[in-house]
């Protein structure tokens, strides 16, 4: 596969001039789809602007100044996407990887008590071996688990980079949730009702603010009020 992609044709995810030059790097295949996530070399050169070209970015992230999730990332096609945790210690920089209400990732200043975890999205749940649940996460995380009242659309709360769960925040009614697709992508509302699909057609979910949108649609971001600061609300 191509290593670059036009950017006339890249994501709307991406925040990055697109007339400037007519070429960009690509995403490689990793934890986030490539529609729904932005390369690293992107967000270091476009976003942060830590450089100029491609090559001064590159040459940054090759060196290890760079770590995502509390791992540093050397590969600079590596996919960051959504609540991902991105560092720069050298230059004091941890940002958490947002999405605002044109859909496009953006990153937010993260208060260094959230820089030891990450909230991840339950998108799958099977059992395993010795009688542990295998959870899947839309960050394409696998974690094992004891813990059997964990739901799909549930949300966990886990340290990083070890990814041990710290918090269990459920799918339900008045809990805080980002909303990450649809018209109102971008919005934190809160659950005000869930309505359960008595067909192949997916579940909704009717917001405090009057709109509904599928559970997939939805991200919980605690219980009561939501566990990660969002400068501005997004």
């Amino acid at each position: 596969m191509s290593k670059h992609i036009k950017r006339l044709a890249s994501p709307v995810t991406w925040k990055q001039p697109r007339k400037m030059f007519p070429w960009s790097v690509r995403s490689r295949a990793g934890p986030h789809p490539l529609m729904e996530s932005v390369p690293l070399m992107v967000v270091v050169r476009d976003i942060l602007k830590f450089a100029d070209t491609s090559k001064e970015a590159r040459n940054i992230i090759s060196r290890g100044k760079v770590e995502v999730d509390g791992r540093v990332v050397k590969d600079y096609q590596r996919p960051v996407g959504f609540m991902d945790v991105l560092s720069v210690k050298e230059a004091g920089i941890t940002k958490r990887v947002l999405m605002d209400r044109k859909g496009i990732l953006v990153l937010a200043d993260l208060p260094q008590q959230e820089a030891g975890w990450k909230l991840v999205k339950v998108t799958g749940k099977s059992m395993a071996k010795g009688g542990k649940i295998q959870i899947s996460t839309h960050d394409g995380r696998v974690i094992l688990t004891t813990e059997k009242g964990i739901r799909r659309g549930d949300t966990l709360k886990i340290s990083i980079p070890d990814q041990k769960i710290q918090e269990i925040y459920p799918m339900a009614k008045e809990t805080s949730v980002y909303v990450t697709g649809g018209a109102h992508r971008g919005t934190i509302t809160t659950i005000k009702d869930i309505n359960v699909s008595r067909s192949y057609q997916e579940n909704t979910v009717e917001s405090n603010d009057n709109f509904t949108t599928t559970m997939s649609n939805i991200f919980v971001l605690g219980k009561s009020k939501g566990e990660i600061s969002i400068p501005g609300g997004a």
